[in-house]
């Protein structure tokens, strides 16, 4: 929400809305440091201009931003930010008996910042108002004009940069006709992340049922060493088990060698667990993109040029298509240019590649998780997986309640059928008819009379496009544990 003055005249525009669209399959979430902004508190945006108005213009120092314009220029259309910080404090500064002008959020972005309060009393013009001016270094003034004394915290909600914290009864004005306080905005600092707050957004990015790409450009930065493994495999026993989602990771900034790109995804892989990995793919090498403060060009992630790209070919083709061969904006160069014995080692290690290619720049060169196991090896039948389970969670959550009889389950197979149909007729399962591209299994088979009667069990074979083997899913409906989807 944004506000502007003129005299006599006080205008507030609020941004169109939009709801979470919990089957789209192209909305990302990205986890990293940004200027200012709410921390561990999810925000929607919808354009880089979201971006900047939520978390103020980028600075340089932070690689999330980065990742976030090149969302957006590659094709993206919706993301959530969690901003991550560590235990910073927020600049405050002392208006009257008490009361505080407080900035919008921690960190030292609001350091300097002007705040202007002039009070005109009662007079023949009318009743007492109050104006407030705000001038933060970097940021667009706000005049907030003629407010009722009465109604200045509530009206500065509007802002994006203050508050207007009270202590006691309503602050002393004094006697005069005009009054004018002129304050100054201190004591903000930054702090980096650790393991804590980045384990923090991580549990909050999974209860957003929208987010189906997830990224962290500032990981590597933040975490050295094992804390940033141990943090990334947290991250995918987290998604994991939603069956709905796929993080892309980027490399630490210090591993930069194959040898040590290697080294890293070892230490990954290393856990054997190839559920696990299916839900991770690796992107690499960073790129080289114009920088956001000066001039020149900045090392950046590709995690956000690819999401962009994922996002893009998602909406032109569908989910199933591979996410590659495609070309990636908003970026000029690679940070290091591999030779092709190198390259051909990343690729047998499953770490997916941006080349640039003679006559077509920078394009995205693979498509696969870390997992070794070919069933859950490439990212085309993990986001397939990914768009079933959500669509099967559409129709299923309605009926967890209700109790398991014949009716019940004809409702659960009808419904799951009409989603695979509409699947189906996207081209996105195989077969030249619906009963060799998918089956539903919900009858006495899998529903024995003894069985609970609050638990009703369905199984789901699809055949995807691709050359590949069934996705096999079972979905358990109890009345004391809700639904699951369990990939067989």
């Amino acid at each position: 929400m944004t506000s502007a003055a003129f005299p006599g005249v006080s205008l507030t525009f609020v941004p169109r809305g939009s709801d979470a669209e919990p089957l789209r399959t192209d909305v990302a979430a990205f986890l990293g440091r940004t200027r200012r902004g709410p921390v561990d508190t999810p925000v929607r945006v919808e354009s880089w201009n979201d971006v900047v108005d939520a978390f103020g213009p980028p600075d340089g120092s932070a690689a999330t931003p980065y990742a976030l314009r090149g969302f957006f220029e590659n094709g993206g259309r919706t993301a959530w930010v969690l901003r991550v910080s560590g235990p910073a404090a927020t600049a405050s500064a002392e208006w009257t008996d008490g009361w505080r002008v407080v900035a919008t959020s921690p960190g030292a972005w609001a350091n300097g910042g002007r705040v202007s309060i002039r009070y005109q009393g009662s007079s023949v013009a009318g009743p007492p108002t109050i104006t407030v001016r705000v001038r933060v270094p970097g940021e667009r003034t706000e005049i907030f004009a003629g407010l009722p004394p009465g109604e200045v915290t509530d009206r500065l909600t509007a802002s994006r940069l203050v508050r207007l914290v009270p202590d006691g009864g309503p602050p002393d004005l004094g006697g005069a006709i005009s009054t004018t306080w002129d304050l100054t905005l201190t004591g903000g600092t930054d702090a980096e992340p650790g393991r804590d707050e980045y384990a923090t957004a991580v549990r909050a990015q999974a209860d957003l049922p929208e987010p189906a790409l997830v990224a962290l450009p500032d990981l590597g930065a933040d975490l050295p060493g094992p804390d940033h493994s141990d943090l990334v495999l947290e991250l995918l026993r987290t998604v994991q088990p939603l069956l709905d989602r796929l993080v892309v990771l980027d490399a630490p900034p210090d591993v930069s060698t194959v040898d040590d790109v290697l080294t890293w995804t070892g230490a990954l892989t290393g856990t054997g667990d190839d559920a696990l990995l299916a839900a991770a793919a690796v992107y690499h090498p960073p790129l080289r993109a114009p920088a956001l403060v000066g001039t020149g060009l900045a090392n950046v992630p590709a995690s956000g040029h690819v999401l962009g790209v994922v996002a893009r070919l998602d909406a032109e083709r569908g989910p199933h298509h591979t996410p590659a061969n495609a070309t990636v904006l908003d970026a000029v160069d690679l940070v290091t240019d591999y030779p092709e014995p190198q390259l051909v080692r990343l690729f047998e290690a499953n770490v997916d590649l941006v080349r640039c290619m003679r006559g077509r720049g920078l394009v995205v060169w693979g498509g696969r998780t870390l997992s070794a196991d070919p069933r859950r090896q490439y990212i085309a039948h993990r986001r397939l997986l990914h768009l079933l389970v959500r669509a099967i969670r559409r129709v299923a959550c309605p009926l967890v309640f209700d109790v398991n009889s014949p009716e019940l389950r004809l409702t659960l197979v009808r419904s799951l059928t009409s989603v695979l149909l509409e699947t189906f007729r996207t081209g996105a399962l195989a077969g030249a008819r619906p009963e060799q591209a998918f089956r539903v299994v919900c009858d006495e088979e899998n529903n024995p009379p003894e069985q609970d009667p609050a638990m009703v069990v369905c199984e789901i074979d699809v055949a995807p496009a691709v050359p590949m083997e069934f996705i096999r899913l079972r979905l358990v409906l109890g009345q004391d544990r809700g639904l699951e989807v369990i990939e067989s």
